[in-house]
């Protein structure tokens, strides 16, 4: 599932929002409270419309106060999500301001839920109560809330098997949600070192823990052998030949380490079926991707992540220039991928479609695109930030010049 467009209408401070999304990469860019964030919760309430339908899972709805658009010290009479899918599958969500007859009468017709219900009975739900095959959809929310990882200290209470649906369990929820993949983990390296023992193999691997562990090393090249130790209790990673905690690890590392591994150990879980399951498709929204990120590795995560999650359509929130400019490198990269390159800096940019990518610069009254249909390539808004900094400092320097002895 990837989702083709979004509408806001009258929630929280966004009286409308009409956007599309790209097919494998949408950007939005904004100051502090321009609805970067607002757009992303939208998008988690329209889908959480899915979690309630299946079985076994709390979904996600709109809260009870706080939703419905106030303006003029009076609220809307509705707030609703229409989300739209590539395959041209719609529904909406709509919260009403109260139950009396006037307000619904005002409320303009929705779509409500019924095509999205059918759609998972016919393409889940029926094939597995039927044994048959299917292909679990897998959405995820991150937010700023997954810097501050939820580190079990015992194995008290530990489930010891997990379902597929399990996926999606408060997949949702913009907080940490570390701790079940470190259950996952744990549970699945028990499993490996079982089928290890009773082949006599020590190199039999999980295919599915075998994803995650590529997943890791494939975005953080410097860690390797992550796996759980025990006495105490841990996830150990090695890194310059010694072994660390994650929880010893820099806020940098643990912020896009523990989104690696969910994202990975959740995708393992939903299809273990595929081959390799970091290529299914998935839907991933990140607020504030550079989140304590330094500049230099800002430049590459977008890429590092695209490149490992082949198939998932990321939309995410940034204040970065460096994530920008990055992107711009892979959309002209993709312009020249005919051509024989021998720069190895270059030829390891991952190449993006400036089709397949959409960027909204966020206000508190509009979204506009930033994509430039002629050149392909995002307009740099962040820039202005730098530009405005190098001016002062040119200043400051001609003043120094002028009074010089």
């Amino acid at each position: 599932m990837r989702l083709k467009s979004v509408r806001l209408e009258n929630f929280r401070a966004k009286e409308k929002v009409d956007i599309d999304l790209g097919w494998q990469l949408t950007v939005l860019i904004g100051a502090n409270g321009s609805g970067k964030t607002t757009i992303l919760d939208g998008i988690s309430i329209g889908l959480g419309a899915a979690l309630t339908h299946l079985p076994n899972l709390s979904g996600l709805s709109f809260s009870k106060n706080g939703d419905i658009r106030q303006a003029d010290n009076k609220l809307a009479p509705y707030a609703r999500i229409t989300l739209e899918t590539m395959s041209s599958l719609k529904w909406d969500r709509t919260q009403r301001r109260d139950k009396s007859k006037t307000t619904g009468q005002i409320i303009p017709p929705g779509l409500g839920v019924r095509d999205l219900e059918q759609f998972l009975d016919r393409e889940v739900i029926d094939p597995l109560n039927q044994g048959g095959d299917f292909q679990v959809p897998l959405f995820v929310y991150y937010g700023v809330g997954r810097a501050l990882l939820d580190l079990p200290l015992t194995r008290k209470g530990f489930p010891k098997q997990h379902s597929r649906l399990e996926a999606l369990a408060n997949a949702l929820n913009a907080n940490s949600r570390f701790k079940s993949a470190f259950i996952w983990f744990y549970n699945k390296e028990n499993e490996e070192h079982r089928l290890q023992k009773e082949h006599r193999d020590f190199d039999i691997a999980l295919p599915e823990l075998d994803a995650a562990r590529r997943a890791i090393t494939s975005l953080f090249p410097d860690l390797s052998e992550p796996h759980i130790e025990l006495n105490p209790l841990r996830f150990v990673v090695k890194q310059g030949g010694e072994w660390l905690n994650i929880g010893q690890l820099s806020d940098g590392y643990k912020t896009l380490l523990g989104l690696v591994i969910d994202l990975s150990a959740r995708m393992a879980m939903a299809n273990p079926q595929i081959p390799d399951p970091l290529a299914a498709e998935a839907i991933v929204m990140i607020d504030e991707v550079d989140l304590h990120l330094h500049p230099s590795w800002q430049g590459r995560v977008v890429g590092d992540l695209l490149n490992t999650f082949k198939n998932t359509q990321f939309i995410i929130t940034t204040h970065s220039p460096y994530i920008v400019e990055s992107i711009n490198n892979s959309l002209k990269r993709n312009k020249i991928s005919s051509y024989q390159i021998q720069e190895t800096e270059i030829e390891s940019i991952i190449p993006l479609v400036a089709s397949d990518v959409a960027a909204y610069l966020t206000t508190a009254d509009q979204e506009q695109s930033l994509m430039n249909s002629e050149l392909g390539l995002l307009d740099d808004r962040l820039l202005e930030n730098f530009n405005d900094l190098t001016r002062l400092y040119d200043k400051m320097r001609d003043i120094e010049w002028e009074h010089r002895p």
